[in-house]
């Protein structure tokens, strides 16, 4: 399967790398901040990177649909989940910590993932059957996860949602494991830090969308880990509306972690 997706993922990594060029042209300046229908809030930054993607995606992939937070919808059993700037209010508050996320779907699964980091240029990418993988400063590193051995257990999660029952879990985990590390982070950068070893779980309580996911997903089962949905399943993307039930993301699948969703 590699084999017939390294394109996929060649062309991937391009719509990745022109949208964070678009969102970084419009950072440094003080811009206008509309809400969605949902109250979420939206930039020229995330429209432009939205048009980057769409631009490149439909050039190489005129047949495969995209699904974006920005528009589209999914369309037959292969297509495009991107979120183009995802972590928009970090990008609001100048946190730095915000992604853009393109990743491709197949039969309810993700089998390309890329999630590129503007500020820092960093480029986390994985492929189905082929690994996981860092490009920064000029050098492609590959990411196996950290085996978890017991100790501290590294946690990271969302800087926004689902604080109390994040703080619940690691309450659980400091009983059980003698300790926790707790970082909160915006956006899908969570999944890299688990692909390269800086943390060992990423709980989210509460919904999130296929494009705030697939690519990292792809990302932590190529460098070893999982990401759960409750009774151990993978998480797969079936739902039309795009949204996804609580799960249980791990950088060592291998590990008895408890099962707390």
């Amino acid at each position: 399967m590699n084999g017939g997706y390294g394109r996929y993922l060649e062309w991937a990594q391009i719509a990745g790398e022109r949208a964070g060029a678009a969102i970084l042209g419009h950072y440094r300046t003080a811009g206008p901040v509309d809400l969605k229908s949902d109250g979420s809030p939206v930039t020229p930054a995330d429209r432009a990177a939205h048009e980057a993607i769409m631009t490149v995606l439909g050039q190489a992939t005129p047949d495969v649909p995209v699904a974006s937070e920005e528009g589209g919808e999914i369309r037959g059993d292969r297509y495009w989940s991107v979120d183009p700037l995802d972590g928009t209010k970090e990008y609001v508050e100048r946190t730095d910590a915000f992604v853009v996320n393109v990743a491709l779907i197949e039969d309810g699964r993700p089998v390309v993932g890329v999630i590129f980091v503007p500020v820092t240029g960093e480029c986390y990418f994985a492929l189905k059957g082929a690994g996981a993988f860092k490009k920064a400063q000029g050098r492609v590193l590959r990411l196996n996860g950290r085996a978890f051995a017991g100790g501290a257990v590294r946690v990271v999660g969302s800087a926004r949602h689902g604080t109390e029952a994040v703080a619940g879990l690691c309450k659980a985990l400091a009983c059980d494991e003698g300790g926790i590390e707790r970082t909160a982070l915006g956006s899908a950068w969570k999944f890299g830090w688990l692909a390269e070893g800086r943390a060992d779980l990423y709980p989210r309580f509460g919904p999130t969308h296929t494009w705030d996911t697939a690519a990292g997903q792809c990302l932590v089962e190529e460098s070893g880990g999982a990401v759960w949905v409750a009774g151990r399943q993978p998480l797969v993307y079936h739902d039309p509306r795009q949204i996804n039930p609580s799960f249980m993301a791990v950088a060592d699948a291998r590990f008895a972690w408890p099962d707390f969703l």
